[in-house]
């Protein structure tokens, strides 16, 4: 097994429930990053509080359900530094 992905949302507790597969080896070691996952969250469940909030959003929604793929950071410094003609920030 190379890897694992679950998703969950923080209850009330702060507790983390999930069931790992059978086929991971008892005694693995395992790394457990916590990442929020801001675009469901965004989509489905922030209320903006300003106008230009709630275009902002409306036109994410817009590029999403057009097809459209939001990029991580990594991509965006990438695309960044691709426009820059190779040069990165100092």
């Amino acid at each position: 097994m190379n890897a694992v992905t679950f998703e969950t949302v923080v209850t009330a507790d702060h507790q983390l429930h999930c069931e790992l597969p059978a086929s991971l080896p008892v005694g693995s070691a395992v790394k457990v990053t916590v990442e929020p996952i801001l675009q469901d969250y965004l989509l489905n469940h922030y209320e903006p509080q300003t106008d230009i909030g709630r275009a902002a959003l409306a036109a994410r929604r817009a590029y999403i359900e057009g097809g459209g793929k939001l990029m991580s950071l990594d991509e965006i410094n990438d695309e960044v530094r691709r426009r820059r003609g190779g040069v990165a920030d100092e």
